[in-house]
């Protein structure tokens, strides 16, 4: 049987790492936690926080699973570096004139892939029979996809409704 990945895909303005600039608190996104966690009996939990944290999954799961059931699996901008994966995954581009701006972002996909590639590599070496993992919504579809290919059982939900 193969193991269940649950891809949580939201906005990482919501996921509350304590190093990262911009944070929008939204009670229900720590409930959507719990109740990811509870009701589908995850014993893991990974996260795309790049070193920013630690995040409200990240105190969660101290909280309901333990210690050393939660993993930031995405390289920080030092171990980019190292790994040879540039720093820059996206590039913000405004819409507009202030104060009535607004911001898109080019997405560059073949640095996403590396990123991607190093995550499924650094969950596939931890036990766990059912995870929850959080990601950026750019990562939502494409890691869920590329999950698959690494015969993982995957179920994917997105969230961003503080955003909308």
């Amino acid at each position: 049987m193969s193991r269940l990945v649950i891809v949580l895909a939201t906005h990482h303005e919501l996921q509350g790492a304590e190093k990262r600039i911009g944070y929008l608190a939204d009670p229900f996104y720590p409930m959507l936690l719990e109740q990811l966690i509870g009701d589908e009996g995850v014993d893991f939990v990974f996260e795309e926080a790049s070193g920013l944290g630690p995040t409200i999954a990240e105190k969660l799961s101290l909280d309901k699973l333990g210690s050393g059931r939660y993993w930031d699996v995405d390289p920080s901008a030092d171990e980019r570096k190292t790994l040879g994966i540039p720093t820059k995954s996206n590039e913000p581009f405004m819409l507009g004139t202030p104060p009535n701006a607004t911001f898109a972002d080019w997405q560059f996909p073949d640095v996403h892939a590396r990123r991607e590639g190093v995550w499924i590599q650094r969950m596939s070496g931890k036990e766990f029979k059912k995870a929850l993992f959080i990601c950026g919504i750019a990562h939502g579809l494409s890691f869920s996809f590329r999950l698959q290919s690494s015969n993982f059982t995957v179920k994917s939900v997105t969230y961003t409704k503080a955003i909308r």
